[in-house]
């Protein structure tokens, strides 16, 4: 017994003596200490500045970062701050002070331990994304929300219907301008606001619903990723995330007929578990066919609110003419209580201080007009909308108000792509000299267009025409301007009725246009969309007088150029997106091409033959793949270039980049990086392509300036700057 004791005795005396030892090294082995922290934070700092720059990426892909990762970098960059070069302080008047130096290497000897493990954590962030869900109905303006008594009650009860749990699907009815949509957008964001509902979904259907899209904007804003490719597995994960639990409103905008939601992925009434429908429509027998538990309706506007509407946006006053606001009054009436038809009608006389110019809006909409084809119940609609159109003073504003109305119903229409097809169709005649000119040109003419509620702006400062608009501007056009979805039977029947079809945007299989006798001989604008198919070879020698061409696959298509697109001698605009071309050397034929643009596409090489096209004045390179060659020693060459977009279209042949002198430009090769046409000139390059005399232009001109992997030297490529900010 006394032998285990002293044993015990021996053992507590030596983990006391090794204890002393271990902890007095904090007072001796300080500099040690203090050493090897600094070496293990230089480590941790090359290793945070790492992850910072994992972060930068993934937020310019549009992705948000994961919870944990940014817990280390929190940590990480608290340890980073960690200053060892502290004052000593003195105990008594000797120096260093012994406690003071004991607990700092304490302390610093557990900082270490600290950064080591954060390091191994570090290391285990292989991933540090995760999508970033969209914002939904907060990102709605509550401006053009005019709240009325007759709309108050209407308001209410479909909020209370919406608040309601023995509700599902909720339909809201009105016909078409009377400020459904805006309703509806109005309600889903005091719901989310209120936390009714943890997220608010908005999505349009429109006359030809797009299932994909549908699908593709609900995922969007759950933040659901595709675990596959496969599209028939696509409504299974849609569903089994939309009843996990949370509170989430779909609201289905504009829908015609009918709409499936198995086929989508949307859960039935019955096992919704948390899931709401909010079906908008001008049609009651939409919510009677989709089982809507209630329908809320939304009526014209009375007299006086019509008045009311009127005023705001003609931007009248007690203290305006009293003339003015007598005519004022009865052009009110005559738009029939409804809200676009009030709007567009008021815009287009704001400002006008001319009393014959009120008193002749009056009469044009008193008088009759011809108005064949149009439902009885539409007369008056279109003749206050045409009176909106006639009223434009820019001739470029009216042009440009029936090119919107070629592009497929809810479209998001760039002005880019505006300007493209404009100065394709000759829509500036010769006013302008450069290709920005005209894209300034654009903008003029579309400003107008929104100040005068014909086109709708998006959030993504894109504009898009609302469906009733649309249907009136193809009607002011008296059949020049086609729409046609040949997925759709009735409309099959259209496109062989006339050869005065100047705007024709058709969907569907080049041979089914080609087989239907149609007559293109007066044909300006093509807008194909293609699902599947070919063209046969005499195609384009029946629509020679072409102006532009544009040809969009829904995937990735393979689509020969037939040699008949050599007949296409006065194209102007040729832009083509998702299409495996192949050789693409006949497009040198094309001698009056003034805009190349090709998105997604595959192509062999960029010909030399595109260097002898004399009138080319842009081309877009836009996440293509060019299989060989460097395409940079075609474009140094083209003699009127004034605008290149060369992005992600960068093949191994770019090794030395020479740019001809140009008024815009922009060179990316980042996927993340996502620029927007406003910027008119750009450089972001990962990679060392750049030739000198490339790299000295763009130093002083561009907007934005990224170059990564350089090697050829500071000195010898920014001698300015490097004298500037290091002198020699």
């Amino acid at each position: 017994m006394e032998g285990i004791s002293t044993d015990l005795g021996k053992t507590f005396v030596e983990k006391l003596i090794n204890g002393v030892i271990g902890k007095s090294r904090y007072l001796f082995c300080y500099k040690c200490i203090a050493n090897e922290f600094e070496l293990e934070k230089e480590k941790l700092e090359a290793e945070w500045e790492t992850m910072t720059l994992r972060f930068t990426k993934a937020k310019e892909k549009g992705k948000d970062i994961q919870s944990n990762a940014q817990f280390w970098e929190k940590q990480a960059n608290k340890l980073i701050q960690e200053n060892t070069k502290l004052k000593q302080r003195c105990f008594f008047g000797f120096c260093p002070d012994c406690i003071w130096l004991y607990k700092r290497g304490e302390e610093l000897a557990n900082k270490t331990e600290e950064i080591k493990k954060l390091m191994v954590k570090g290391e285990k962030l292989e991933n540090v994304e995760v999508t970033r869900s969209l914002p939904d109905v907060e990102r709605y303006s509550s401006q053009s929300y005019i709240s009325f008594k007759t709309r108050e009650s209407k308001y209410n009860e479909l909020l209370n219907a919406l608040k309601d749990d023995s509700y599902y699907t909720i339909g809201l009815h009105g016909m078409g301008g009377t400020g459904k949509t805006t309703m509806a957008k109005e309600v889903g964001k005091q719901l989310k606001t209120s936390m009714q509902f943890n997220r608010v979904i908005f999505t349009t259907v429109s006359s030809t619903p797009n299932i994909k899209k549908i699908q593709d904007d609900i995922a969007g804003h759950l933040e659901l990723e595709w675990r596959d490719t496969n599209e028939s597995t696509r409504p299974t994960q849609l569903w089994d995330r939309l009843i996990n639990g949370e509170k989430i409103l779909v609201i289905l905008d504009d829908v015609w007929d009918y709409l499936n939601f198995e086929d989508i992925g949307i859960p039935n009434s019955d096992n919704h578990k948390g899931c709401k429908v909010l079906v908008t429509t001008r049609y009651l027998k939409v919510c009677n066919k989709m089982s809507c538990a209630t329908t809320i309706q939304i009526e014209l506007l009375s007299e006086e609110e019509a008045w009311e509407m009127f005023k705001r946006h003609a931007e009248l006053s007690n203290i305006s003419s009293k003339n003015i606001l007598d005519q004022g009054s009865k052009i009110a009436l005559e738009c029939k209580g409804l809200p676009i038809a009030i709007a567009t009608i008021a815009r287009s006389l704001k400002g006008e201080k001319r009393q014959e110019n009120w008193d002749a809006a009056l009469n044009s909409l008193q008088n009759p007009m011809l108005m064949a084809g149009v439902d009885d119940t539409k007369v008056d609609i279109y003749k206050c909308l045409k009176f909106s159109y006639d009223n434009l003073k820019d001739k470029e504003a009216k042009e440009l108000f029936l090119l919107c109305s070629i592009f497929q119903e809810d479209e998001e229409i760039s002005t880019e792509i505006l300007t493209r097809l404009g100065i394709g169709i000759g829509l500036f005649g010769e006013d302008y000299k450069k290709y920005n000119h005209a894209r300034t040109l654009v903008v003029v003419a579309k400003d107008n267009l929104l100040d005068s509620c014909l086109l709708l702006s998006t959030n993504k400062r894109d504009v898009k025409m609302h469906d009733l608009i649309r249907e009136v501007a193809q009607w002011i056009a008296n059949k020049e301007i086609l729409a046609v979805d040949f997925s759709n039977k009735t409309q099959k029947s259209l496109v062989g009725r006339d050869n005065n079809i100047k705007y024709l945007l058709f969907e569907g299989n080049p041979m089914d246009l080609c087989s239907s006798g149609f007559d293109g001989s007066k044909l300006k604008i093509l807008i194909f969309i293609v699902d599947n198919g070919c063209f046969v070879d005499s195609f384009f020698k029946s629509i020679a007088g072409l102006l532009v061409l544009n040809l969009r696959a829904g995937k990735q298509s393979t689509i020969s150029l037939p040699q008949s697109i050599r007949s296409l001698t006065n194209i102007h605009s040729l832009l083509i997106e998702s299409v495996y071309l192949g050789d693409i050397s006949v497009l040198g034929s094309l001698q009056s091409l003034e805009t190349l643009d090709l998105n997604q596409c595959i192509i062999e090489e960029l010909p030399q033959e595109i260097a002898k096209l004399k009138k080319l004045r842009l081309l877009n390179l836009e996440m293509c793949e060019i299989i060989d060659k460097n395409p940079f020693e075609v474009i140094q060459r083209c003699p009127s270039l004034e605008e290149l977009y060369f992005l992600n279209s960068f093949n191994d042949s770019c090794q030395e980049i020479t740019l001809p002198a140009l008024e815009r430009y922009q060179l990316i090769d980042d996927i993340g990086e996502m620029y927007d046409f406003s910027l008119s000139k750009c450089v972001s390059l990962q990679y060392d392509c750049l030739s000198e005399a490339t790299v000295k232009h763009v130093i002083p001109t561009a907007e934005i300036l990224r170059l990564e992997g350089t090697k050829k030297g500071w000195r010898n490529l920014m001698p300015e700057i490097y004298q500037m900010c290091f002198p020699i």
